[in-house]
């Protein structure tokens, strides 16, 4: 569940729960480049995500 801070920022319902991402890329020796880290309004986003393997 949110934070009061995260509810207000996001103006979201009260009782409406979050999703917490956390994404940290990597170059190919396998060292960090980039960390992203999102809060998100679980009611309002689909996540989708394609990797080639």
């Amino acid at each position: 569940m949110p934070s009061k801070d995260e509810a207000a920022r996001l103006s979201m319902s009260a009782g409406t729960p979050v999703t917490l991402i956390c994404r940290t890329a990597f170059t190919d020796e396998g060292r960090p480049v980039e960390v992203n880290e999102m809060t998100l309004d679980a009611a309002s986003y689909i996540l989708e995500y394609d990797f080639d393997a």
